[in-house]
């Protein structure tokens, strides 16, 4: 086995422990704020700051990370993360959530742009994709694995436990990162302006960047209306995470075969193109479903097409850029993540409220068809 290789698997076992503990916060956070007396105002504050301050320092952190190396952003990422999980039991007040859950956006921020990078920079020759496809089925995992966690230990022993069970399954992820050898440095680092300059006039990388704002689109307008559009259908809350957990079943199984697919082809612009329609045209079809079998089928499309989706823009994104400025095309990558789910939510709020769940949807669709054509668009023509 090559070391790479061995760097790869702990890249992936990093990111599963670090994220699955980091989102046992998310089901709880919002049941202890509220269990002390915080509006639903100051709940969306407390989980939106965590997601303004990741969107905006996620690029300078990738910057850093190709400046500095990736193990020290990694284990500072991780470190921060543990240390907010384990302070969060010690407020109560909106304010000191919304301070120590900020914080904790900074961690993220730092460890991701930094993994994806590390990634990239360890791939085996014509296997990008496939390394892709395993980091992301480490995240996904732990972003199933996270809530799930975090809720039956809320149950069992109350908010505080989970907060605290959090941080030390993230404790554990930076021990085992303290055996991460250290990244080589680049011998040639350009300035941030140079490096900046360079992703500026790279088109790959907008056009990667494109991709993740309007899936992620997608997928926020999903997460965050759906269940309101099943409600409404008379579909219970069991049958409600049915729904939900088989587009991330899906979209976690099908990322392995999915990055064996695109290196055999060698292919990324047809498969992002592709992925990101076939998820804009069957988020359009939500609200046209007649039953719960069209529910789930149409869950189970835009899963698959997502797996398809970004398993080829993270390859395209490492195989567009060079060591020096990995790091910083990673940050800009994380950057449009979060804002593609924070711009549907607030944008498509009031259109739901006003003109109804199928205008909403119908729109959101149209917008990620929108964002298909101008991502085509950056990429230019096909390379023969």
């Amino acid at each position: 086995m090559r070391a790479e290789d061995k760097v790869l698997g702990l890249a992936c076992l990093l990111t599963l422990l670090h994220y699955t503990g980091a989102y046992m916060r998310v089901p709880v956070l919002p049941l202890y704020a509220t269990a002390h007396g915080a509006t639903p105002t100051q709940v969306g504050l407390i989980m939106g700051a965590h997601m303004v301050v990741a969107a905006i320092s996620a690029i300078p952190f990738g910057l850093a990370s190709d400046r500095w190396g990736r193990r020290t952003l990694l284990l500072g990422g991780m470190a921060l993360s543990a240390l907010t999980s384990l302070s969060l039991p010690l407020a109560s007040l909106p304010q000191g959530l919304a301070v120590i859950y900020g914080a904790a956006g900074l961690g993220v921020a730092a460890f991701t742009p930094s993994v994806m990078s590390l990634v990239g920079d360890v791939a085996a020759p014509g296997a990008m994709a496939r390394a892709y496809a395993w980091y992301t089925t480490a995240l996904y995992t732990g972003f199933g694995a996270g809530p799930i966690l975090g809720g039956y230990v809320a149950q069992v022993w109350g908010h505080r436990a989970a907060f605290v069970v959090a941080g030390i399954v993230i404790a554990a992820a930076l021990a085992a990162g303290g055996t991460l050898p250290p990244t080589r440095a680049v011998t040639a680092r350009p300035s941030p302006l140079a490096a900046a300059a360079d992703l500026r006039r790279n088109r790959r990388v907008w056009a990667g960047w494109m991709a993740t704002v309007s899936g992620l689109g997608l997928w926020g307008a999903i997460l965050t209306f759906f269940p309101l559009l099943a409600r409404e259908r008379g579909i219970s809350p069991l049958e409600i995470g049915l729904v939900l957990g088989v587009q991330a079943f899906v979209n976690t199984a099908a990322r392995v075969p999915a990055g064996w697919l695109l290196d055999r082809t060698g292919g990324r612009r047809p498969y992002v193109l592709g992925g990101l329609g076939a998820a804009a045209l069957a988020t359009a079809l939500l609200p046209h479903a007649s039953g719960r079998a069209d529910f789930v089928l149409l869950s189970a499309v835009i899963g698959a097409a997502f797996a398809v989706t970004f398993v080829a823009v993270g390859a395209a994104l490492s195989e567009a850029t060079t060591p020096a400025t990995r790091g910083l095309a990673m940050g800009g990558y994380s950057t449009a993540i979060y804002a593609g789910i924070g711009l549907a939510a607030i944008g498509l709020g009031p259109v739901m409220g006003r003109w109804g769940y199928g205008t909403g949807f119908t729109l959101a669709g149209a917008v990620g068809a929108l964002g298909t054509l101008v991502t085509a668009t950056l990429w230019g023509r096909p390379r023969p």
